[in-house]
């Protein structure tokens, strides 16, 4: 994979984690959301933001693009982790103190030519079928100890599709990196 992203310093990772409880705060009590941290500058990428609490998945939402700024898609997208996500009802403020937060900065996806050059832990997959599209993070296929067959077949699954959709002529499955940061100490 040749689109690897320069790593934020340490600093800035726990500037932002603590600016996404800040903008959850603001949102929950209706004040304006809090500026974002001032080094991001006009850093840009896509995001995924996680939300859990007690180690149980509370809202995870994210997008493929690449031209917003990263305080943009980072605001937008802790926000909708925690009230957008259809299979959570909106988080409440007596959850807040107990939710970590989890972002993922996403390199730009590229064409996976063979599962072969799938890298568990590294790479994420990201499906694109004429009848739907899925987005599994690397951490997914580390956590559930996915070989890459299997990655791709849960990837067509999260699309809302066969198993073996993958391998669908019309089917473009893309690879991308997500380092994570996280405020929970274990998942670093």
């Amino acid at each position: 994979m040749s689109s690897q992203l320069e790593p934020l310093p340490l600093e800035l990772k726990k500037e932002i984690l603590a600016w996404c409880r800040e903008i959850l705060a603001a949102k929950l009590n209706k004040k304006d959301i809090p500026p974002p941290p001032k080094d991001l500058g006009d850093r840009q990428g896509g995001v995924f933001v996680t939300l859990k609490k007690e180690q149980r998945l509370r809202g995870c939402i994210g997008r493929f693009v690449f031209d917003d700024l990263l305080e943009t898609a980072i605001s937008e997208m802790v926000l909708a982790a925690a009230f957008k996500d259809y299979r959570f009802t909106p988080l409440k403020k007596s959850e807040l103190p107990d939710l970590d937060i989890t972002v993922s900065i996403l390199s730009p996806p590229e064409p996976l030519k063979s599962l072969a050059d799938l890298v568990i832990g590294r790479d994420g997959l990201y499906l694109i079928h004429p009848k739907g599209r899925g987005v599994l993070l690397p951490v997914v296929a580390a956590d559930y100890g996915f070989s890459p067959e299997e990655f791709a077949r849960q990837t067509s699954i999260k699309a809302g599709l066969s198993p073996d959709a993958y391998k669908d002529p019309e089917a473009k499955l893309m690879v991308f990196t997500a380092p994570a940061f996280s405020t929970d100490p274990s998942e670093n």
